[in-house]
């Protein structure tokens, strides 16, 4: 060999043994890019499942529309479902205290029914374990007497026909089958493709710069995440509200002292469609809230529930952004036409 092609030959070996150790750096170190959307793809809701003893039927959850809407199912046959839960203001009623047949104030605020079919505990002290049985439960507070509201229900002819077709027994109208096809529809109530959510399946365009450097705000500094979870922004626990109110909370079912005046977390998917907030619907608006847990002493009237987070108002801009991106368009909904008695 010559002189001449030894220093070329061992260049050449050179660059091969340098591109050999790069490719098998490259096979060792994880793909980022990947990784990062693996962790993403947690935060997308899974399909919603139905009970084994209430699985869903069209005709079921059609059944249970025109219950949700027909106000002959309250005592004054005025209000309906419909009334508190008014698809027009997010599955709520945009008021702070609910409103029962326009005088009777209750002393907590309507919860949102988008996404209930996710829900672990229903009602803001979690006393509802199961959407039917929780169904059951109000129904009963607005009604005095059971029978009563089973017989307004199977009077009516056209319902009689309905719940027979539905549920495959001669004018079997009862408590339970009413809250069955209640809960059947309310589990169709949806939204799992927000602009977050396309983000989070790889559209970078999906959300603003704004709304992703929130993100890493509400999954680090902001702490949101410690109770918000993925996939539906909830943990499904009870934490003290801080908000220095008499109601009792959770301590009312469980009676353990951590529990006085502790709430269920609620979801935040919708959360912009969903004001005023908190349980009793103290704060009017997200960045009020932002401001509560913040720390921010105009807002804080007992402890903080964490320290001072130490939010600027850039920061405290780009969280808000970023929770405004949880909300998407709900699909348009038809009020159906109500059942007659054709006696």
């Amino acid at each position: 060999m010559s002189r001449l092609m030894r220093p070329m030959i061992f260049s050449l070996l050179a660059v091969a043994s340098f591109c050999l150790a790069s490719l098998s750096l490259q096979a060792k170190e994880p793909d980022k890019s990947k990784a990062s959307q693996q962790n993403l793809s947690a935060w997308l809701l899974p399909d919603p499942s139905f009970p084994s003893d209430n699985p869903f039927s069209e005709a079921k959850s059609e059944l249970g529309k025109v219950l949700f809407f027909d106000p002959r199912l309250s005592p004054s046959r005025k209000i309906s479902c419909a009334s508190c839960h008014n698809p027009g203001l997010g599955w709520a009623d945009g008021v702070d205290l609910s409103v029962i047949a326009g005088r009777h104030a209750m002393p907590r605020h309507t919860p949102s029914l988008i996404n209930v079919v996710y829900r672990k505990h229903l009602f803001w002290d979690g006393r509802g374990t199961s959407l039917e049985a929780a169904i059951t439960e109000h129904l009963q507070s607005v009604y005095g007497s059971q029978n009563e509201m089973i017989e307004e229900v199977a009077e009516i002819s056209d319902y009689r026909q309905r719940f027979r077709e539905v549920f495959k027994e001669t004018e079997h109208i009862s408590k339970e089958t009413i809250s069955a096809a209640l809960a059947t529809y309310l589990r169709t109530i949806i939204q799992r493709d927000t602009p977050f959510d396309r983000w989070a399946r790889g559209d970078r365009s999906a959300i603003s710069k704004t709304a992703q450097r929130g993100f890493v705000l509400f999954t680090g500094k902001a702490l949101c995440v410690s109770c918000h979870q993925p996939p539906a922004f909830s943990d499904g626990k009870f934490h003290p509200s801080r908000m220095n109110t008499i109601d009792p909370g959770r301590f009312e079912i469980t009676h353990k002292p951590d529990d006085r005046n502790a709430f269920c977390t609620p979801p935040l998917r919708q959360v912009s469609m969903t004001a005023p907030y908190m349980h009793a619907g103290q704060k009017p608006s997200l960045a009020s809230v932002i401001q509560f847990y913040n720390g921010n002493p105009e807002h804080q009237i007992d402890k903080p529930v964490h320290p001072s987070l130490g939010l600027n108002k850039q920061e405290i801009k780009d969280l808000t952004s970023f929770l405004e991106s949880l909300a998407g368009p709900m699909p348009p909904v038809s009020i159906p036409m109500l059942p007659v008695n054709s006696k």
